[in-house]
């Protein structure tokens, strides 16, 4: 299973990111940020990596400097891979 996070270094970027994307009818789930990611305030933005271009303009489209980053989450059984994008 893989699926695509966006963090942010603002829980309140967060939040008002998900909400911008339910606007834009993209479907989204707040998350812990994996340790893994090494950034962020604790919580991200969970999409299907199928989003990822469309949700990649949105981002750079608001200049937030807040914006920590795009990571590929990968499940192997028990074992949690994360990389940048």
């Amino acid at each position: 299973m893989e699926y695509l996070i966006i963090a942010f270094r603002s829980r309140t970027h967060t939040i008002e990111f998900s909400k911008l994307l339910r606007l834009n009818f993209i479907s989204n789930e707040i998350v812990n940020t994996p340790k893994e990611a090494g950034v962020g305030c604790g919580l991200s933005v969970k999409i299907d990596k199928g989003y990822f271009l469309t949700v990649k303009r949105i981002v750079h489209s608001l200049n937030r400097s807040s914006f920590a980053g795009f990571f590929l989450v990968s499940m192997h059984g028990n074992r949690k891979t994360v990389r940048t994008v």
